[in-house]
């Protein structure tokens, strides 16, 4: 009843309002326990986006921009139903005549794709106590929530667990917001060497460059065992542009930079100790270490990225040589500490991650690495390498223009580095 009478308290006053301002969306499914957003304008041109922007701080509101396509949105975000008519005066007033109304979503639509065992459809190992943990997240930082965090637009979110996950409790406990505005996108779930769940997002559609992104992944998200998480997860960071040249036949890395972005430690190299060219003179290479590869430092000191693309030609099939390295041979095999490689291939029809390798599936079948500066770069005098092994994907269908994506992280820690080189790609 108290519900029923606060919507009616509103409708009244919203009805007057209609008559001034002309109100898009369903009024009939106004809900007081939701909460909505107002759109004012939607705007290609930036001045005008700005003016209307501004004339909303001068009236007292808290606008916001949405970026829709090549449109820039003003609106009023989380407003509760109780206060639109108050609203709806300011805007009139501000020279506003009319508006959108729509339900605010408070987390993400997704699909979900599970490789391997890393996800259970019912609650099957009782007796275990222990909470549900994301040892290690992609983007990783060391000041979460820090406006200096930056990560790019369209790569992949990646979070390792100490656990399976209950597939039942992943519904309302993921939300990806790009500028406070819920983003839908595909969930996939990879079995880690550990049997444990490896969860990547990737959004349906690339998150605005220069974008304010929040991600929440909720206590109320499950393992095997039924237990939860102790407490939600918070990360946010500032997108990045991608690159705005195709990556197109430099697939042995002979050929310059256009199309390839590395984001944390990473570079094209040559014959360096251990480390040699699968073909030609070159290779590209990231690693989870300081100034390793490149001058640079992974992201967080735990996570280095590859990203290929825009790639014009559709494909169905990826094949690649990799070497993997890592100073975590032979010390920490069988450990919690896994160095671990992965790839995404997105595009506007869907994505897809896999898991390349990692310290504890390559096990002790290494062999020993040298003559690479700063490798190992902590423990024993020891580092390994897989050397040059051959992975393929077949049956992609993610459209185009397409990206592909290779990680490099550290799982459980950030000191003990590996590295992940990559050379002679086939895209057919």
């Amino acid at each position: 009843m108290k519900k029923l009478f606060i919507v009616i308290l509103v409708f009244l006053p919203l009805f007057c309002y209609a008559q001034k301002v002309k109100i898009y969306g369903d009024l009939s499914r106004l809900d007081s326990a939701k909460q909505y957003r107002i759109q004012v304008g939607s705007f290609k041109n930036s001045t005008n986006a700005e003016n209307a922007f501004n004339s909303l701080k001068r009236a007292g509101l808290d606008p916001s921009y949405e970026d829709y396509l090549d449109l820039k949105r003003v609106v009023l975000a989380g407003i509760d139903i109780k206060y639109l008519p108050l609203l709806l005066d300011s805007i009139y007033n501000s020279g506003f005549r009319e508006v959108w109304i729509r339900e605010e979503k408070t987390s993400s639509n997704f699909s979900v794709v599970v490789i391997g065992s890393g996800a259970v459809t019912e609650i099957n190992d009782l007796g275990d106590r222990k909470d549900l943990e994301i040892v290690q997240t992609i983007p990783s930082f060391n000041q979460s929530g820090s406006a200096a965090n930056t990560y790019q637009s369209n790569a992949p979110l990646v979070f390792f667990f100490n656990d399976k996950i209950y597939l039942d409790s992943l519904e309302n406990n993921i939300a990806v917001f790009a500028n406070e505005r819920a983003v839908d996108g595909i969930v996939t779930i990879n079995e880690g060497a550990n049997g444990y769940a490896v969860l990547t997002f990737t959004a349906n559609d690339p998150l605005p460059e220069g974008g304010e992104i929040s991600i929440i992944m909720r206590k109320g998200l499950r393992d095997a065992g039924g237990n939860e998480m102790r407490e939600d997860l918070h990360l946010s960071y500032i997108t990045e542009p991608g690159s705005k040249t195709n990556f197109s036949n430099n697939y042995g890395f002979e050929s310059g930079t256009d199309g390839i972005i590395f984001t944390g430690d990473g570079a094209i190299g040559v014959a360096k100790g251990s480390l040699v060219p699968y073909e030609g003179d070159h290779y590209a290479a990231i690693s989870t270490g300081e100034r390793i590869v490149s001058s640079g430092m992974a992201i967080g000191s735990s996570s280095s990225q590859i990203q290929l693309g825009p790639i014009q030609e559709p494909f169905s099939f990826l094949g690649f040589h990799y070497d993997f390295i890592s100073a975590e041979f032979n010390e920490f095999v069988g450990s919690e500490f896994d160095g671990n490689a992965m790839v995404t291939i997105y595009g506007p029809r869907g994505s897809h991650t896999e898991i390349i390798t990692s310290v504890n599936r390559v096990g002790r079948n290494n062999s020993r690495f040298t003559g690479y500066p700063r490798m190992p770069d902590t423990g024993d005098s020891y580092a390994g390498h897989t050397g040059w092994l051959y992975y393929s994907i077949e049956n992609i269908d993610v459209g185009s223009p397409a990206y592909i994506i290779f990680t490099v992280t550290d799982v459980s820690d950030d000191i003990y580095s590996s590295i992940l080189a990559v050379d002679a790609l086939e895209l057919k």
